[in-house]
C-alpha cells in the first residue's frame, strides 16, 4: 500500500521524472562504465595477453627494491609502494608528498615498472605522479575507471559532476520506492503484450524493482567516493586543521610513529610477507614501506578480501625489527563502527567482496540500472510525443544508449591497434572518435527502428571483431594461454563473443517481427 496521498504522489511522480531525465543520458554513462569498471582489471588483463603468474611478492622482492633505492633522491625514500599490475609486471613507486599551486599535496618520486617475472625495469619515470606518463600495459583499464569517475574530466570537475549524478540517482531511487504501491507484487510482474507502451513500463517496474536496492547503494556510494574526495576532505582540512592537509591525514589514519631518522636497516621483506601471507590466509595484494632506511620505518601489508571478509585489511609490521603490529584500521587506530562502516563503502560499490560471483552480480544489477534509466526516459518523451523539444532528446536517448557501448568497443579497438604508439592516446581517440560517428549515424538515419538495428549490428560486429584483432595483433591464442594459464583472456573472449552474437541476433529477431507485421498491415489497408 502506498504510503503518500494522491497529491503527494503527482509530485513524487513529477521529482521521480524529472530527477531520471535531467542529466538522466548522463547518468546513464556512468552508470555503465561503471558496471564495465566492475572488470576493469580482467579487462586489463586480457588486453595485456593475461600473466601466468598473478602474485606480486612470489619472489624475494627485497634485495630488489635495495638495489633501486640507491638510484633515486633520499627525499623519495619517504614511502614506497608496491604491487602488481593487470599486466603481471610490479610497479615501484619511490615518493614523497609535496603542495602544489592552488594548496594540494600530491605525490612526486620515482616510478619502476619491473617485469613479473625477473624483475627487470621494463620503464622509469620520474616527477609529480599525476603528469607522469599512462602506464601503457593499463591504458584501457585506466581509460574504463577514469570514464566512470571523472567522465574523463579534469579533477575536480569530473568528480564533481558524479557526485551530482549519484544524488540524482539517489533521489530517483527513493522517489521511486515511495511511488511503488505494490512493491513485492511488482517484483514478479508479469509483461503485458497488449499495448507496446505497456509492455515497456511492465519490464521498466520488473527491472527498477528487482534494482531498486542496487541503486541506493550504488548512488549513495558513488556520492559519498566523489563527494568526499573533491569537497569532504578539503574542507575538513580547512576547517579543522586550519588548511594543514598532511596533519588531517596523520589524524584520520592515525598518528605516525615517533620520529627517528637514524639510519638502520630495513627487516626482510620476505619474512614479513610470509608472516602476514600465514596469517591472512592468502599473500598480499601490495606492500607500502614508510621511512625507507630509517629507524622509525614501518611496513604496512593490504590483503584482499577472503571469503570470510567483506573488505581487506592491512596489517602493520615494525620496520627494522619486522616485528608484527597488529591490524591496521581503515580510519584511526583502532577498530570502530566508524571504520567498518569506510571499509564497506568501496566493496558495495565496486561488488568485489565475493571474488567472481558477486562481480557478475554487480554487472547484471548495474545493466539493470542502465536499462531502467533509459526505459524511464523512453517513456517520459513519448507521453510527451507532441512536444518538439522531447523529441529531440528522444532521438539522443538510442544514440547515448547504444552508442556509449560501442564507443568503448571503439576504445579497445584503439588499444590494439595503437601500432607501437601511446596506447593511452589512441584509446581516448578511438572512442571520440567512434562516439561523433555514432552521432552521425543517428542523425543521418531518420527512421528510429532502422537506426536502432544499426546500432546493435554495430556493437555485435565490434563485440565479435575484438578477441579477433586481439590475437592478430599479437595476442595469445586460446591454446597458448589456456597453456600459460591466462583463463581470463579466453573467459573476456567468451562473453565478447557471447554478447557479440546476442546483439546481432537481436537484429535478426527484429527484422523478422518486421517481416511478420507488414503485411498484416498491407491487409488490414
Amino acid at each position: 500500500m502506498s504510503v503518500v496521498n494522491q497529491a503527494q504522489s503527482r509530485r513524487l511522480v513529477a521529482v521521480h521524472g524529472w530527477s531520471g531525465t535531467v542529466l538522466g543520458l548522463l547518468l546513464y554513462v556512468v552508470v555503465l562504465t561503471g558496471a564495465i569498471a566492475v572488470f576493469a582489471h580482467e579487462i586489463g588483463e586480457w588486453a595485456t595477453g593475461g600473466h601466468a603468474s598473478v602474485e606480486a611478492f612470489a619472489q624475494p622482492i627485497g634485495p630488489r627494491l635495495e638495489e633501486l633505492a640507491e638510484d633515486v633522491k633520499p627525499e623519495y625514500l619517504d614511502e614506497v609502494v608496491v604491487f602488481s599490475d593487470s599486466a603481471g609486471n610490479i610497479q615501484v613507486r619511490f615518493h614523497t608528498h609535496e603542495e602544489r599551486d592552488g594548496g594540494r599535496i600530491e605525490d612526486i618520486g620515482v616510478r619502476y615498472i619491473l617485469d613479473g617475472n625477473n624483475l627487470e625495469v621494463l620503464q622509469r619515470d620520474e616527477g609529480w605522479f599525476s603528469e607522469l606518463p599512462r602506464d601503457t600495459s593499463g591504458a584501457l583499464e585506466d581509460f574504463i575507471v577514469d570514464v566512470h569517475v571523472n567522465l574523463y574530466a579534469p579533477f575536480p570537475w569530473g568528480l564533481y559532476a558524479t557526485g551530482i549524478l549519484g544524488l540524482l540517482m539517489l533521489s530517483a531511487v527513493i522517489s521511486g520506492v515511495l511511488l511503488h504501491k505494490h512493491i513485492i507484487k511488482d517484483l514478479f510482474v508479469s509483461p503485458r503484450k497488449s499495448s507496446k507502451l505497456l509492455f515497456r513500463k511492465d519490464r521498466h517496474v520488473l527491472a527498477g524493482s528487482w534494482s531498486l536496492p542496487f541503486g541506493f547503494v550504488l548512488a549513495f556510494t558513488g556520492a559519498f567516493y566523489s563527494f568526499a574526495i573533491s569537497i569532504g576532505l578539503p574542507v575538513v582540512a580547512m576547517v579543522a586543521f586550519g588548511g594543514d592537509q598532511e596533519q588531517m591525514i596523520e589524524t584520520i589514519l592515525g598518528a605516525p610513529v615517533p620520529e627517528n631518522t637514524a639510519p638502520a636497516q630495513l627487516a626482510s621483506l620476505e619474512d614479513v610477507i610470509a608472516d602476514t601471507t600465514r596469517r591472512n590466509g592468502a599473500p598480499p595484494v601490495s606492500l607500502t614501506v614508510s621511512h625507507w632506511g630509517r629507524a622509525d620505518a614501518v611496513i604496512s601489508v593490504f590483503h584482499g578480501p577472503t571469503e570470510e571478509q567483506l573488505y581487506g585489511q592491512v596489517h602493520l609490521f615494525e620496520g627494522t625489527s619486522g616485528e608484527y603490529k597488529g591490524p591496521k584500521p581503515i580510519v584511526g587506530t583502532e577498530p570502530s563502527m566508524g571504520a567498518a562502516v569506510v571499509g564497506l563503502i568501496g566493496p558495495l560499490h565496486f561488488g568485489n567482496f565475493g571474488g567472481l560471483l558477486s562481480k557478475i552480480v554487480w554487472l547484471s544489477l548495474g545493466l539493470a540500472c542502465c536499462y531502467v534509466t533509459l526505459t524511464g526516459l523512453q517513456m517520459w518523451v513519448e507521453r510527451r510525443a507532441e512536444s518538439k523539444a522531447w523529441q529531440r532528446l528522444g532521438r539522443l536517448i538510442p544514440i547515448v544508449g547504444y552508442g556509449t557501448a560501442i564507443s568503448l568497443a571503439g576504445a579497445g579497438f584503439g588499444y590494439f591497434l595503437s601500432a607501437g604508439g601511446d596506447p593511452s592516446v589512441w584509446v581516448t581517440r578511438a572512442f571520440v572518435i567512434t562516439a561523433v560517428l555514432c552521432i552521425m549515424a543517428g542523425y543521418a538515419v531518420r527512421d528510429r527502428r532502422l537506426m536502432e538495428n544499426v546500432f546493435r549490428a554495430a556493437l555485435g560486429l565490434g563485440l565479435l571483431a575484438l578477441p579477433v584483432l586481439r590475437i592478430l595483433t599479437g595476442g595469445p591464442g586460446w591454446g597458448e594461454a589456456c597453456g600459460a594459464g591466462a583463463s581470463m583472456v579466453i573467459g573476456v573472449d567468451l562473453v565478447m563473443v557471447i554478447a557479440g552474437a546476442a546483439a546481432l541476433r537481436s537484429v535478426s529477431r527484429e527484422r523478422a517481427t518486421a517481416r511478420s507485421v507488414q503485411p498484416a498491415v498491407e491487409s488490414a489497408v
